[in-house]
């Protein structure tokens, strides 16, 4: 199984389900409980810490009901990222 920290900015782009960078996802893999100990990516921890970083690029005021829509798109956008960066390392 490859190292997920270890993998390069093209085999990221790889896993990314549109356009995001690779130094954000980098910036995620060091937040607490997002690499598990088993070298994968735990989906649910990335997911919320990714879209908590793309958060203040929503054009919607919070908790309105499209601020929340946007939140859940990026959010399981998120989830894809890591589900897709763990297929690809096994």
């Amino acid at each position: 199984m490859k190292n997920v920290t270890s993998l390069s900015d093209e085999e990221l782009h790889d896993c990314f389900d549109g356009t995001t960078s690779a130094e954000l996802v980098r910036e995620i893999f060091e937040k607490p409980s997002v690499i598990k100990d088993n070298g994968t990516v735990d989906a649910d921890h990335f997911a919320q810490w990714f879209a908590h970083s793309l958060q203040d690029l929503i054009d919607e005021d919070p908790p309105s009901e499209e601020w929340q829509q946007a939140w859940r798109v990026n959010f399981e956008w998120g989830e894809n990222i890591a589900n897709n960066i763990n297929d690809y390392i096994k």
